[in-house]
């Protein structure tokens, strides 16, 4: 009876250990499931985000992608309506400098900005001067039209402030066309018309006066022309260069000797004729050197005692650039020739208008440049210019000589500071001579 009583508890704590068992189960599982569940939830509604995401991206895309297409339409309708042609993109290219020239002179000089000749110390001896001006700043604009086959069109304007106004007053400057040309160019052939340098004489020596040594052995300036330029290489060393134009006998001064009210050139009814033939050759230098063969021929018409007379006006003239290095070059010119006030020559002195001939004058001019580097250059030269004494009067200027030295040093790439010392000597027939001592000093904006 014990045994069963045992084994009858036994088999209820069994069974009640095994109800135990599962119930505890069943209530420890019950807050699993539903958190799974709940993560289940949570993960299809970040599937729902994510494609909902996906979508609004491809959107966007499709959207930006249309924008795209409708900005390079439109581009291209209006290249099409505002520049319907090539030859609409000229390019504009401006440039110049602004210049305070500021100048002592121990002697009266004419014309006292810059030197031309120095008057005889008879009339002003030691008449010392300071000038201050910025008449030589200088604006151009160079002007490049696009290219048409074979051929480019270029074109430039340039005026500087030393027009004809009155000297009197300085702060009032009146501008001066310079140039005012265009180029026509294929290849090696090129056509200029308009007003530029001359083709005779075509180097200037640099120096801080404004006429670069005009009447003192320097000739040649600017007049209106139609010229005719060719480059032909002979060799990979060798260039020949030519250059030929008819140009207006425009007279700088001593226009009108016979007082009738027409310009003596003008009168003649024909142009002048200038002409250039030149070398340019590394055979003696590394970079390239030029040897230029130039001359000029025109005439002028004075009426005297009703009977019209001719006179001509030529010139034969040498020319020479040698650059021996990056930092030293040597260049000048020499000239021979009759009437060339008009290219200022013979002192600017043209004509005997006593003896009713032109006036014959030799000269030239030579220049060393050195720069050291790129913030320092220096120039060292001289000039004359000798009209023979037997087409001279009493008083005539007989020879006109200069020798100058200058420095330029770049404070920074745009500004410049230069000062230069320049000693002047003109003789007269028959007559005291006038020299003077020039230092000038000058201050330079370049764009």
């Amino acid at each position: 009876m014990m045994r069963r009583i045992f084994f009858s508890f036994i088999i209820c704590g069994v069974f009640c250990f095994c109800l135990y068992s599962r119930v505890s189960a069943e209530l420890q599982t019950e807050p699993l499931q539903m958190r799974i569940e709940k993560l289940e939830e949570e993960l299809n509604e970040l599937k729902q985000l994510m494609r909902q995401q996906q979508e609004r991206n491809e959107e966007g895309a499709n959207i930006t992608k249309i924008e795209q297409n409708v900005e390079s339409s439109a581009k291209k309708t209006e290249k099409e309506v505002v520049e319907p042609r090539a030859s609409n993109k000229f390019q504009f290219k401006p440039y110049g400098y602004i210049k305070l020239d500021a100048s002592y002179d121990d002697s009266r000089t004419n014309y006292g900005d810059f030197v031309l000749y120095i008057s005889g110390e008879a009339e002003n001896k030691n008449d010392d001067e300071f000038n201050m001006t910025a008449r030589q700043t200088r604006l151009g604009m160079n002007i490049t039209a696009p290219p048409f086959t074979d051929w480019t069109a270029q074109a430039r304007i340039e005026v500087d402030f030393y027009g004809d106004g009155s000297t009197r007053h300085e702060n009032k400057a009146e501008p001066m066309l310079r140039h005012a040309f265009l180029r026509i160019k294929k290849e090696g052939l090129s056509l200029i018309a308009g007003q530029t340098s001359d083709v005779i004489s075509p180097l200037n020596p640099y120096t801080l006066n404004y006429t670069v040594g005009w009447a003192g052995g320097n000739i040649g300036y600017r007049r209106p022309q139609l010229g005719l330029t060719t480059d032909y290489a002979l060799n990979n060393r060798n260039r020949l260069l030519t250059a030929v134009s008819i140009a207006r006998t425009s007279g700088l001064v001593n226009e009108d000797l016979d007082l009738d009210g027409e310009n003596d050139g003008e009168d003649t009814g024909i142009p002048s004729i200038q002409a250039r033939l030149a070398l340019a050759t590394k055979c003696f230098t590394e970079k390239e050197s030029v040897f230029g063969l130039s001359g000029h021929y025109g005439e002028e018409e004075m009426k005297r005692d009703t009977i019209e007379r001719e006179l001509q006006s030529w010139s034969v003239n040498l020319d020479f650039d040698i650059p021996f290095s990056d930092q030293i070059s040597l260049k000048g010119e020499a000239f021979v020739g009759r009437n060339l006030d008009d290219y200022f020559g013979g002192i600017l002195q043209g004509v005997n208008v006593i003896a009713g001939e032109g006036i014959k004058a030799t000269g030239g001019w030579a220049q060393l440049r050195y720069q050291p580097d790129q913030e320092w250059q220096f120039h060292a030269g001289f000039g004359l210019d000798n009209p023979s004494d037997k087409y001279l009067n009493p008083g005539m200027r007989a020879k006109n000589r200069f020798v100058y030295l200058n420095g330029l040093f770049d404070v920074i790439p745009s500004v410049t500071v230069g000062l230069e010392y320049s000693h002047w000597d003109t003789e007269y027939k028959e007559m005291s001579r006038g020299t003077d001592n020039r230092i000038q000093f000058s201050f330079i904006y370049n764009w």
